[in-house]
């Protein structure tokens, strides 16, 4: 195991812990987009800008299950048992520390996941909204077309 174990576990958790903030924010502005002002251009804006972050998460976990590896640890991140070998191969002095930023990021992607929820029901009652009223525009049109195949003029004097 290398000496340098408390220092990168600080800094993958404060690192993970800033991408889940960052995408707690954008969530917050999807959330804005889909409700506030129904900007759908502005929304897929910012789904495109989450790509970022997200694409951070995932090289992150490869440097999760380094670190795992060189501490002799066997199991994945986040399974069961992994967190608690993780505890027990810190010097005392560090457990404190690694126990409050592990507490941390499990808030905050806890946090990032009920946001997401929220976001993708708000995103589907709206689109349930706006295919009703897509479905009432064009029946509109066909009723129009109808009314003016059968001789109807809506323009006569």
């Amino acid at each position: 195991m290398r000496d340098d174990l408390p220092a990168r576990l600080k800094d993958l958790l404060s690192e993970e812990l800033g991408l889940y903030r960052s995408l707690r924010a954008l969530v917050s502005r999807e959330l804005e987009a889909i409700v506030l002002d129904e900007d759908m251009e502005a929304l897929l804006n910012i789904l495109e800008e989450k790509q970022a972050p997200i694409s951070q998460i995932q090289l992150l976990l490869d440097s999760w299950n380094d670190v795992l590896s060189e501490a002799g640890i066997q199991e994945a991140r986040g399974r069961a048992g992994a967190w608690e070998r993780l505890r027990a191969a810190l010097p005392e002095d560090c457990v404190g520390e690694f126990d409050r930023l592990l507490q941390e990021t499990r808030e905050a992607a806890e946090e990032l996941v009920q946001a997401e929820a929220r976001a993708q029901e708000e995103l589907e009652r709206r689109l349930a909204g706006l295919r009703e009223k897509m479905a009432s525009m064009t029946r509109g049109r066909e009723a129009f077309i109808g009314y003016t195949k059968m001789g109807g003029n809506t323009f006569a004097l």
